[in-house]
């Protein structure tokens, strides 16, 4: 009977899921018939472009303008790349203006579709304009950009063209993509047909699930089949190496790093395995020799001093002082075998090696793996929910991001917290969020 019940449940929990997005697309069906050909407010530009290398860079209106942001902006500028900020929505007369000193170009179009909406709008609106770049760069203000000599290595590694599409991270959630937030994709790439029609086809849904399968997912999937090669700037294959130079108790203490929900098991089953290797020490390091003196002294016991009625005394225990005061001091501990203990360790290390990397790799990892790639290989970019998600608390980023300057780790940290923590989530948001419908 129970299991007839959950059955149920979660063919009507499925049912919820699907009317909701069904109703969602209807709702925004007009919008998405209006976005065919994209259409921009205002199309404006106060820099000539140099170079070939461009940037569309989204930027979400409603949260204002942001000193992160004119933070990459700088690091473009310094790089030779031309940012084309699209804006969905409005900004401020300022920020605008701002906005307009800072960058080479800025769209302003109707929020449709998210950051995939406006990409979708940027890329086939430049192209009808005869845009050729060398280089297209694509960046969303959906992560912090933490200003620093690692965010201006990240915008140069974007820029590298080594490789055909090049992207800060990657994720295994539904199917193997590139996170859409921190892209580049060669001249080549940009203007491939096939990718232009991809593009095209995109329907700018304002829903996550659909940005998330039919935007990076299928862009990935596109990029694939089209033959090209594909780098990961923070790639799981290179955290690894870092993991690898570091010893039993540094990888023990990077723990403190990692999200919570693997933090927080029980230690004695997180290092399970490497604590059965380090057992192995025990029967491998003593040697040969060490075994018969230890077995001598253990059959040589001195004999206790007692009285008659076996209860001790004053007599019996200078007695006892005078016995030991004769005795042979004790033999020196067994020697360890190097050898043995160096292998027992490397097989400990191996296995926390393979757990940490088992949850970085298990999904989105910028998120997964924040704290390592952070600690490890200074990444500059933080996504914004981390704390919205649950995957981390907020002192556990102020305890990551403590060597960013304090007012700007702050001002990080406040607007991780004010867009709330699902935990006590109810009702329809309870919903939305177990769905990652928002």
């Amino acid at each position: 009977m129970r299991g007839l019940l959950r059955m149920l449940r979660a063919m009507a929990t499925r049912l919820a899921y699907h009317s909701y997005c069904t109703a969602t697309k209807i709702r925004q069906w007009p919008l998405i018939l209006r976005e065919r050909r994209p259409a921009f407010l205002s199309d404006e530009s106060q820099r000539p472009a140099r170079g070939d290398v461009y940037a569309i860079v989204v930027k979400y209106a409603k949260f204002g303008l942001a000193l992160d942001f004119l933070d990459l902006l700088q690091s473009l500028e310094a790089g030779g790349v031309n940012a084309i900020v699209v804006c969905n929505g409005k900004l401020d007369a300022a920020s605008h203006a701002l906005l307009l000193r800072s960058a080479h170009r800025v769209l302003v179009r109707r929020n449709v579709g998210r950051d995939m909406g406006a990409y979708r709008a940027a890329t086939l609106y430049l192209g009808e304009q005869g845009l050729e770049p060398g280089r297209m760069l694509y960046l969303n203000d959906s992560i912090f950009f933490l200003k620093s000599k690692e965010l201006d290595d990240l915008v140069e590694a974007l820029c590298q063209r080594r490789f055909d599409v090049t992207g800060a991270f990657e994720n295994h959630e539904k199917s193997h993509h590139v996170g859409s937030y921190a892209l580049a994709m060669s001249g080549k790439v940009f203007s491939d047909p096939d990718i232009q029609r991809f593009w095209q086809r995109y329907r700018p849904y304002d829903l996550r699930p659909h940005a998330i399968l039919h935007g990076e997912v299928a862009l990935s999937a596109c990029l694939k089949q089209g033959g090209y090669s594909i780098d990961v700037i923070y790639g799981a294959e290179k955290l690894v190496h870092q993991l690898n130079a570091l010893d039993l108790r540094g990888l023990i203490a990077l723990t403190q790093v990692m999200r919570p929900a693997f933090r927080l098991q029980p230690l004695d089953g997180l290092m399970a395995q490497s604590m059965a290797a380090l057992r192995l020490v025990e029967p491998l390091s003593v040697s040969s020799q060490a075994r018969p003196a230890a077995a001598t002294a253990a059959v040589e016991p001195v004999a206790p001093v007692l009285t008659a009625s076996g209860t001790p005394t004053l007599a019996s225990y200078r007695a006892r002082r005078a016995q030991l005061a004769q005795q042979a001091p004790p033999p020196p501990p067994a020697p360890v075998d190097d050898q043995s203990f160096k292998v027992a360790e490397a097989l400990a290390r191996r296995a926390l090696v393979d757990r940490i990397m088992m949850e970085v790799t298990q999904g989105s990892q910028i998120h997964l793996g924040f704290g390592l790639f952070r600690t490890l290989m200074r990444c500059p970019i933080v996504k914004k929910d981390l704390i919205a998600r649950d995957i981390y608390f907020e002192h556990d980023c102020e305890m990551i991001l403590q060597d960013v300057e304090s007012e700007m780790r702050s001002m990080i940290v406040r607007e991780m917290v004010n867009r709330g923590r699902p935990i006590f989530a109810q009702g329809r948001l309870r919903f939305l969020l177990d769905h990652g419908l928002v």
